[in-house]
Parts: structure tokens; C-alpha cells; sequence
């Protein structure tokens, strides 16, 4: 039951930070916006090292810095195939596409599941499929460029939260602090490698980008304590319904319109949670 709270808590975090990471990059360049959300999350994983400890051990430092690399590799690929595509259909493609590796990968690693936990796991993907797809995406073309570098993305992102999942578990905070630190030092690289390419936008909104790195960096310190009491393939799960969570402070914070399907989308999110937890 903590595995699922843990997973639940991450979703709700993880929704609330892509909502204000993508208002402070609407109109600017992601690489205006990515250092402060990462310097403001690194921050807050550091400030948690009282409460949680820190044990900077060989393995908890190895898995840290090769999942900070998938990260920073992952930030750059999710954003390009959201850029070049229909957002909806490109982030659905995102989550489906980590979830199930991480789903898969986790069950051949020995994880027993339940013909409830099956249904559990495929009504979440078809909610997150129906959440995602929006209407607006009919005025944008899906190409097979975009298919691929949402896919490829998707790899990516299941790598970061495999090595996050299956780091030491008696480590505390240790492995993310220096998946957080790798992550910073290279998205800070890229933005002085790239400063004179960088489009300029709006300046960044500076209050909305460290909500969503504060935001961000507490839903994955929720995410690997959900997986040091469950499994990571219903962690993987739920934690991936995030984009529910933010269509829903979407509607009520900025009167974004809810389409009919993406309410039953939401409903099977529930439901999925609902069977998760008898499973």
C-alpha cells in the first residue's frame, strides 16, 4: 500500500512540474528554462539529505551519474519529438513506450503479477493514450520523424528510472543527488556550448521554472521510495499517469477545455489504480 501512495504522490508532483515547466517554456527556449529547473531540484534533492541521508557509496555514485546521463540525454529527445509533432500524440508515445519496458523488464526480473495487475497495467496505458490525444493535434502532421523520436525517448526515459529503480536501496538520497548533479552539469554545458544558437524568447518565468524543478525533483525522490517498498512494474505504472494530473490543474488553473474522452481517460486512470491496489 506505501508503494502505491509513493506512486501516487509521484504522479501528482510529476503533473504539477511539467505544468509549470511547460507555461515557463512556452516562449522560450528550453534551454533558457531547463537550468533553472534543475538547479532549483538539485537544490531541493541537497536539502533533503538531513531527513533522508545520504551514503555516497561506489554503486549508489555509479548508478547516480550513468541514470544523470540518461536524464540529461532524456531531457533534449523528449523536447525535440514534442517539438516536431503533435504534442498530445508525442508524449502519449513517451509514457507508453517507458512504461511498458520498465513494466516488462521489471517481470522478467522475477516481479509475479496478477491477471488484475495485467488489466491494471493496460487500462493505464489506454488512459494515458486518451488523456494525451487532444483534438488540436489534428492540425499537426504526425510523422514517422516524430514516431521515432518519441519512441526513442520513451528508451531513454525507462532507462533513467530503471537505474533510478534499481539502484542500492539503503543509500538514501545519495543516488539521486548525483543523478541530479550529472544532469545539471550537462544541461549547464549545453547551454554555454549552444548559448550564441539559442533563440531567444521571452524571459522565463522564473517563479514557474523552480516550481517545476522543486516539483520534478520531489516526484522522483517519491518514485525511488516507491520502489524500495513495490515493484517496479506498478510503480512504473502509476506514477506514469501523470499527464492526468496535469490536464486537471490545466483545466482548473488556466480553463483549459477537457474533451470527452479525455475524461474517460481520466475515470480509467482511477480504475487502473483501483486495480493495482487489489492486485
Amino acid at each position: 500500500m506505501a508503494a502505491i501512495l509513493l506512486s501516487l504522490i509521484s504522479a501528482v508532483l510529476y503533473g504539477l512540474g511539467d505544468f509549470w515547466g511547460a507555461l515557463a517554456s512556452r516562449r522560450s527556449h528550453i534551454l533558457q528554462v531547463l537550468p533553472a529547473i534543475l538547479i532549483s531540484g538539485t537544490l531541493t534533492v541537497y536539502l533533503l539529505i538531513p531527513w533522508l541521508g545520504a551514503d555516497f557509496t561506489p554503486d549508489a555514485i555509479k548508478f547516480g551519474v550513468a541514470s544523470g546521463f540518461f536524464g540529461g540525454a532524456g531531457f533534449f529527445i523528449f523536447y525535440r519529438a514534442l517539438a516536431i509533432g503533435p504534442m498530445g500524440i508525442a508524449s502519449a508515445i513517451i509514457a507508453i513506450v517507458s512504461t511498458a519496458i520498465m513494466y516488462i523488464v521489471d517481470v522478467l526480473k522475477g516481479t509475479s503479477v496478477t491477471p488484475l495487475g495485467i488489466a491494471g497495467a493496460i487500462v493505464a496505458m489506454l488512459s494515458i493514450v486518451l488523456v494525451s490525444k487532444s483534438t488540436e493535434d489534428a492540425t499537426h502532421p504526425v510523422t514517422a520523424k516524430m514516431v521515432k523520436a518519441a519512441v526513442f525517448a520513451g528508451v531513454i526515459v525507462s532507462g533513467f528510472f530503471m537505474l533510478l529503480a534499481y539502484a542500492p536501496k539503503d543509500v538514501g538520497v545519495a543516488t539521486f543527488v548525483c543523478t541530479r548533479t550529472t544532469q545539471l552539469v550537462l544541461i549547464l554545458a549545453a547551454a554555454f556550448i549552444w548559448r550564441n544558437k539559442i533563440t531567444r524568447g521571452a524571459k522565463p518565468k522564473l517563479a514557474m521554472s523552480v516550481g517545476a524543478g522543486v516539483g520534478d525533483a520531489l516526484a522522483a525522490v517519491a518514485f525511488i521510495f516507491a520502489n524500495h517498498t513495490g515493484s517496479l512494474a506498478f510503480v512504473a505504472v502509476i506514477s506514469n499517469l501523470y499527464p492526468a494530473v496535469t490536464l486537471i490543474i490545466a483545466h482548473f488553473v488556466i480553463h483549459e477545455r477537457v474533451e470527452r474522452h479525455q475524461y474517460i481517460g481520466m475515470a480509467g486512470a482511477v480504475a487502473s489504480v483501483a486495480l493495482l491496489t487489489l492486485a
